[in-house]
């Protein structure tokens, strides 16, 4: 079936990016022409497709079909699965439900929550996400190396004193296409917190991106790929460098969306500041430093006060 497109918008042609065309030493890569591409797509969107990532076709599938299930579940059984901490709770409006797993690389993060839903157990659900969660986790850590290639680091150096300590959030996302109207945004227009999301979503569309510019622009679904895009976080990180791009997801009049969202982020007590190589005269210093944990306080009272979360920008100046 053809993507219904929101006949007011553009369509953007995200930046491709084809990780099997990157080599595992990324010292000598600094001038190469695939990190000038990724430089640029950070740059202008904060967003790319990846393709040739090495997760299975086959995976992918079986990881969709086990959340849509999931979410097909009666609401009463669904609610089970709600806690105190909003990172690992199941939550749902007329328009957006989500489960969320924090530690998700830990099995037993799923585990536990699937144990909620399932009292007589589904080791399917439970294997499958478990693999897709490592694959996506280490997949995650090249992504990281290649960024900070591009940014003209030493990708493993900087990795291990920067990154490789972060945390994470699984969260699966179900869009139901009948309780909204065509046009209606699903899910509130936002930045991502964090450092890197890998998400993937299935080929319903509806995913929406700002350009610097203010312009909202239609993502068509890529098959078999992930959509990565440049969290808040990292946007300070890098001194401004890369963008943290707007995005939304708005109901295209199909059939339900699914989506699932693996997030990275830093230990909530990193203090996040650009590194001096990072800074010069003609780039100076955009951020002050900040707690990852202080961060997260800002953003979650910019949602509580029913604010697009802008939390980041609290931070700028020095």
């Amino acid at each position: 079936m053809p993507f219904p497109l929101e006949p007011t918008l553009s369509q953007v042609d995200l930046p491709v990016i084809d990780i099997s065309e990157f080599p595992q030493d990324l010292s000598q890569l600094r001038d190469n022409p695939l990190l000038a591409k990724l430089r640029k797509a950070c740059k202008e969107w904060g967003f790319f497709f990846l393709v040739n990532h090495g997760i299975p076709v086959d995976l992918l599938q079986k990881a969709e079909d086990v959340c849509r299930d999931i979410l097909s579940l009666p609401t009463e059984v669904k609610d089970r699965a709600i806690t105190s901490n909003p990172f690992n709770t199941y939550s749902r409006s007329p328009e957006l439900e989500a489960f969320r797993y924090s530690d998700p690389t830990n099995p037993a993060s799923i585990e536990q929550t699937c144990a909620k839903i399932y009292p007589e157990g589904n080791p399917i659900f439970c294997e499958t996400m478990t693999t897709y969660v490592s694959s996506v986790s280490n997949l995650g850590e090249k992504i990281t190396k290649i960024i900070l290639a591009s940014l003209g680091l030493d990708a493993n150096a900087f990795y291990h004193s920067h990154f490789d300590k972060f945390a994470s959030v699984l969260r699966i996302n179900g869009f139901p296409s009948d309780k909204v109207s065509i046009g209606e945004e699903v899910l509130i227009h936002h930045t991502d917190l964090g450092c890197v999301t890998i998400l993937y979503q299935d080929d319903v569309g509806g995913l929406q991106i700002r350009s610097v510019e203010g312009e909202w622009f239609n993502v068509k679904p890529l098959p078999h790929s992930f959509v990565i895009n440049v969290g808040d976080s990292l946007k300070a990180w890098s001194n401004g460098k890369y963008r943290s791009a707007e995005h939304r997801v708005v109901y295209n009049g199909w059939r339900d969306r699914i989506s699932i969202g693996f997030f990275t982020f830093f230990p909530d007590e990193t203090e996040i500041w650009a590194p001096v190589e990072l800074v010069d005269d003609e780039n100076p210093r955009r951020y002050k430093p900040f707690v990852f944990s202080h961060f997260m306080q800002e953003f979650m009272a910019d949602k509580e006060n029913n604010e697009r979360a802008t939390a980041i920008e609290s931070f700028a100046g020095v």
